[in-house]
């Protein structure tokens, strides 16, 4: 049985994502033998992983069938001849906030920091008070990154404790 996929280029990544999943379904209901999970890889990243009766092509992806005990994330990379042949961290989706829930991933020492800065530093003072009037924070917002960026700068955070409020 052969499937042909458009060039991934021309087709919306979600898109042939959910039509991949789909035609895996047809594959795997219409198919006899024992099922097993399979990790979609489009130009050697994991696009998603499904059930299939066979290890089927896709065009630009392959169905690479997923060996016992072998673990795979959606996002990460795919190399046949490395060992783990599933690597690479997983990108995480930007996280929102309001202003109320941004604040509380401070402890109140840090908070308190804060605002003993912003007495004598402006831009600390100007962190403060746009991070306090946003209706959403977001943790790939430029303007959040530049403001945690400084709050590292002057001592404030910890580059350990940056990443952890962002949810990096």
């Amino acid at each position: 049985m052969g499937i042909l996929v458009r060039e991934a280029e021309e087709v919306e990544p979600v898109l042939l994502v959910a039509a991949m999943v789909e035609m895996a379904e047809m594959v795997s209901s219409s198919s006899t033998g024992s099922k097993m999970r399979h990790a979609i890889v489009i130009n050697a990243t994991v696009a998603n992983i499904v059930i299939l009766a066979q290890q089927a092509w896709w065009g630009e992806g392959n169905a690479i069938p997923l060996l016992d005990g072998e673990s795979v994330e959606i996002g990460q990379s795919y190399d046949a001849a490395a060992n783990p042949r599933f690597f690479g961290d997983v990108p995480r989706p930007p996280q929102s906030w309001t202003a109320y829930e941004f604040l509380l991933r401070f402890t109140a020492q840090e908070r308190a920091a804060f605002r003993a800065a912003a007495a004598t530093d402006a831009q600390v003072a100007d962190f403060q008070q746009l991070a306090q009037a946003a209706q959403e924070i977001r943790s790939d917002d430029p303007m959040t990154l530049a403001g945690m960026d400084y709050l590292v700068s002057v001592a404030l955070l910890s580059s350990e404790r940056r990443a952890e409020i962002l949810g990096l």
